[in-house]
């Protein structure tokens, strides 16, 4: 290490992140914001167990419809505002809508449908692409580059395993997982330790009343068009 104090990056998987908040405060009943500007504070402190530490950057890695109009307002504020906070960096990538087949499961017919039965309107997806390579390789090289002592990770995505195991096999880095407790079982065995986000949700909900209201707004609590 260059000094004495712990680096601690953090490194977001927007949507996992997202509908694993959407999913908790449904459950608890409480509806808040994800306090952007409060977080890597909060989670710098927790991943350091009451070591010296100081916050090395985020970066949040997101994917947006571009045919939707409500991902196309969440892509300007993924740019224009999340980016804009101390320590920010943000890796948006595009979801192309593909025409998509849905076949019935039961076995004595599996007919299978590309229209609404409805509507006729043609049946559309569109699958989340590179968001995972992205994180896996700026997680690895961060390490091999020496740019993070502890590595946060708020994901629960069980596809980042191996690059953890790898990560923690061949360097003297630490990633520990932030993510609700009742998801992302694989991952959080993975990492060398985890901070469950159902546990600091009471300063989550303390930062996110304490804050001033933003100029420009933060985005609703919602769900992606379509991912994966």
């Amino acid at each position: 290490m260059a000094s004495d104090k712990l680096r601690v990056r953090i490194y977001v998987d927007f949507w996992n992140f997202q509908l694993g908040w959407n999913e908790a405060n449904k459950t608890s009943g409480t509806i808040v914001q994800i306090p952007w500007r409060e977080l890597p504070q909060i989670l710098t402190t927790e991943a350091s167990k009451g070591q010296a530490a100081k916050f090395a950057g985020v970066h949040v890695y997101a994917s947006v419809n571009v045919s939707s109009p409500k991902d196309r307002n969440l892509n300007k504020w993924l740019h224009h505002t999340l980016a804009s906070y101390t320590g920010y960096s943000v890796d948006v990538r595009e979801r192309k809508p593909r025409n998509r087949a849905v076949r019935c499961q039961e076995e004595s017919c599996k007919t299978s449908i590309s229209t609404c039965p409805s509507c006729n309107t043609p049946l559309r997806s569109a699958g989340e692409k590179g968001v995972d390579a992205a994180i896996i390789t700026d997680l690895i090289a961060s390490a091999f580059d020496d740019n993070y002592d502890i590595g946060v990770l708020i994901s629960g995505d069980a596809d980042l395993a191996p690059a953890v195991r790898y990560i923690q096999k061949k360097t003297d880095k630490q990633v520990v997982q932030a993510y609700f407790r009742s998801h992302g079982d694989e991952l959080r065995n993975a990492c060398w330790d985890h901070v469950f986000m159902d546990d600091l949700m009471p300063k989550f909900v303390s930062s996110a009343s304490a804050a001033p209201t933003p100029v420009v707004a933060s985005p609703p609590i919602t769900t992606p068009t379509t991912v994966r």
